[in-house]
């Protein structure tokens, strides 16, 4: 067997761009690449220690470490290099790196190089993860978690809009049957918008937006409707509506309403608080799923999201998400980024 032989069998092995690892727009080669590069990532839980030694282990989801390696820049154009890689590391931008088949959106938190000559640059860089973009496939715990959520609220609400209309008095007539009457039709529409999104931890904002909407529009109608009610209950101001010289249908009509206001208002008030969290639940994916704040001094909502977002247009992502209202910003500003922005946003 011939030298030259033997070389090419042992040349993938000892080739070190064979490691492809890529950060941006930056190829790392040759003596760049790091011999090994650990993938340092956990189970987040929640431990809950219970009497008699049992424990009960919440499961979050998948963190990453930072990761940091070291390499050495060669050649002509060393100092060029490593200048890229100092930009990179000032403008702060979330960036896409590759290594062999892994792929993570990344910050670079650290970028350390050391001068020993023009041609030779050692350095040691460290990146936070954002999130891995090549997740293999695994029970997404945030998507169930949530669509049990969101699911248990809508069933609760629904539970309970049937007991405000159901009456098992006949023929009771009240001025507020009319506004009770639309608590169940607002409560169809809410269902028919949660059943068309299939997944509320990804789901993008405008497509959350238009579950929101019924769910106010129904908070509306269930506010009415307890102002109605309410309003019913205090017109019989003693029990049953006894009262000398009321005829005797009069009495039992009272009587009646106030058995049905007595049923229907703590039914009113639990939906309404039921609607507030179904709100909270349908609107928490786009903070659940990968979720990143900055802190941000001055400014306005174009900026932040040109700079975050890549796009300025996609402000109305950030407004939504931060509750805000204007776009221009004053003082210090902690701001969530959402993880799926879009500028088809409609409020409501």
């Amino acid at each position: 067997m011939s030298v030259i032989s033997v070389l090419n069998k042992l040349a993938p092995a000892t080739d070190t761009t064979t490691t492809r690892l890529k950060l941006g727009d930056f190829q790392f080669t040759d003596f760049e690449v790091p011999e090994r590069l650990s993938i340092p990532a956990k189970q987040k839980t929640v431990m809950h220690q219970m009497i008699g030694g049992k424990r009960v282990v919440d499961v979050l989801g998948v963190e990453y470490d930072a990761f940091s390696w070291s390499g050495t820049i060669t050649g002509a154009n060393a100092g060029d290099r490593v200048t890229t890689l100092e930009r990179m590391r000032d403008a702060g931008k979330m960036l896409t790196m590759t290594l062999g088949t892994y792929s993570f959106n990344v910050v670079i938190t650290a970028f350390t190089p050391v001068f020993e000559f023009v041609y030779r640059r050692p350095y040691t860089l460290e990146v936070a993860i954002v999130e891995r973009t090549d997740a293999p496939v695994r029970a997404d715990t945030l998507t169930g978690a949530l669509n049990a959520l969101v699911n248990s609220d809508l069933g609760k609400a629904l539970d309970l809009a049937a007991v405000v209309n159901a009456s098992s008095v006949k023929d009771v007539t009240t001025s507020a049957t009319s506004a009770v009457s639309g608590v169940t039709s607002a409560m169809a529409t809410v269902q028919s918008a949660v059943n068309q999104v299939t997944d509320f931890a990804h789901a993008t904002i405008d497509t959350v937006q238009t579950v929101v909407r019924p769910i106010v529009a129904a908070q509306k109608v269930v506010s009415q409707a307890i102002t109605q009610v309410e309003a019913e209950a205090t017109k019989i101001t003693t029990l049953g509506g006894l009262v000398p010289g009321n005829p005797i249908s009069k009495t039992i009509t009272n009587l009646l309403s106030q058995v049905k206001t007595a049923t229907q208002l703590p039914a009113l008030y639990q939906l309404q608080s039921v609607l507030g969290r179904l709100s909270k639940n349908v609107q928490s994916g786009q903070t659940a799923d990968g979720v990143r704040t900055i802190t941000h001094s001055g400014g306005n909502l174009f900026q932040v999201a040109s700079e975050q977002l890549g796009d300025a247009s996609l402000w109305t992502a950030l407004a939504t998400v931060n509750h805000l209202t204007d776009t221009s910003l004053t003082g210090i500003n902690t701001l969530i980024v959402p993880s799926n922005p879009t500028n088809d946003l409609q409020t409501s």
